[in-house]
């Protein structure tokens, strides 16, 4: 059923339920009072808050000042940028609401909006098993954590302008304080990658060399050989000059610690950049350190938390040819615009990570501010742009992995191109 103004439809339901479970990327005071005032005193409520957008700090305080044992809300901290708007009411019917408005007075009531709305056991049973993994995902609102979470709108006169790269580093430093994320909470029935995978790198095993780690690891490695079989025709069907490794021992970075990797094996990864051809005339060209391992390359990772999907565009002391190129190119106005305009086409999960520092691609308004952020790169440091994807994403299940990288590796390589020195 299409829904327009989702208010007059969801605050019946909400009166006759004993369960209420809401995800929403911004919930306002007004949104707030709206659900509180018109549920019942014995329903349960469950509430998942995101901070990407501005939820005003006085919702937090309400919630907390409410200390009501069936009213437990949570807010996210992941890196992901939290934008749903999903409300559940279990009472004498089982019912989902799914679509565009925020629980704020514009998305309830004001606004033009859209949503689904339906009624019936199995649809409602599936939203709210993704609405359990994102709760259990989430962090407990605490008075330490208000505190810090005030301070980002201190001196802000518009709050609709906070920048994301300061909600992006106070969600990292806050969330650094807390637990990792439970991967047993998460159903890995349809993922590609399993709770396995992600274990193996387990902070008490990133210096491990013992047998048993190795193992675990290998896991992730013949796991990300499998995905490569399934990739590399796709690169292929689009004509991309992209190669993997040229031994195929090395399509998958090593699951051993040795001479070419770090202290900590935090990751593996399946990547594809310059062809065997390209690599010798570079090394012809500009001596040592010119394998693969030192080159651009797009990258497929599996973390301790997440699956990302890189351009690294540089390691430390790597692409040194590429990215002095790249820098001197970028003098140009011209070509300044180019590029602005290239990463314009990523989503707003994207990021760039300069000497350290990374920015969402959406927080540039210009080609200009964009130059000034990417000339000061420092090869001693990565040079990235990528996305990640946490463990129960659907992007990342069975069936859609391969669509989703290589829907990224789409857009990720004409900046590839364009960075990429031709000899």
């Amino acid at each position: 059923m299409k829904i327009v103004k989702l208010q007059s439809h969801l605050v019946p339901e909400i009166r006759k339920a004993k369960e209420v479970f809401i995800a929403t990327a911004i919930i306002s005071e007004k949104g707030l009072e709206t659900i509180l005032n018109n549920i019942d005193t014995e329903c349960k409520l469950k509430l998942i808050i995101g901070i990407d957008l501005p939820t005003p700090v006085v919702v937090f305080k309400k919630i907390l000042e409410l200390k009501n044992e069936n009213i437990i809300a949570k807010v996210f901290l992941k890196p992901t940028y939290f934008h749903p708007k999903l409300y559940l009411t279990n009472g004498e019917n089982k019912t989902v609401f799914v679509g565009s408005g925020n629980c704020t007075r514009g998305g309830l009531e004001n606004h033009i909006e859209l949503f689904h709305k339906v009624s019936n056991e199995k649809d409602y049973l599936e939203y709210v098993t993704w609405f359990n993994t994102y709760f259990n995902l989430s962090s407990e609102i605490t008075e330490e954590w208000l505190t810090e979470y005030e301070k980002l709108y201190d001196n802000r006169e518009l709050i609709e302008n906070l920048d994301r790269n300061k909600v992006s580093a106070f969600k990292k430093r806050i969330s650094s304080t807390k637990e990792t994320i439970d991967l047993e909470t998460i159903d890995f029935t349809n993922q590609f990658f399993k709770s396995t995978h992600y274990k193996a790198f387990e902070i008490h095993k990133l210096k491990s060399r013992i047998p048993e780690h190795d193992d675990e690891r290998l896991e992730v490695k013949k796991k990300l050989e499998e995905l490569h079989e399934i990739l590399l025709p796709l690169i292929r069907n689009n004509n991309w000059d992209l190669f993997p490794h040229h031994m195929n021992t090395h399509i998958v970075s090593s699951h051993k610690h040795g001479e070419f990797t770090g202290e900590d094996l935090g990751a593996l990864w399946l990547h594809y950049g310059k062809s065997e051809k390209e690599l010798s005339k570079f090394k012809e060209l500009y001596g040592e350190n010119q394998t693969s391992m030192y080159q651009m390359r797009l990258q497929v990772l599996v973390h301790l938390e997440e699956v990302s999907i890189w351009l690294r565009v540089g390691k430390n002391n790597g692409s040194v040819v590429d990215r002095d190129s790249f820098k001197q190119k970028l003098k140009q106005v011209s070509y300044q615009n180019i590029f602005y305009s290239l990463m314009g086409n990523l989503d707003k999960n994207f990021f760039i990570q300069i000497n350290k520092e990374k920015r969402y691609v959406g927080s540039f308004n210009n080609a200009s501010e964009l130059y000034e952020f990417v000339k000061n790169d420092n090869v001693t440091n990565y040079f990235i742009i990528g996305r990640e994807f946490l463990p129960c994403s659907e992007d990342i299940s069975i069936d859609n992995i391969a669509e989703t990288v290589i829907k990224n590796f789409e857009i990720l390589y004409p900046i590839y191109n364009l960075i990429k020195t031709e000899i």
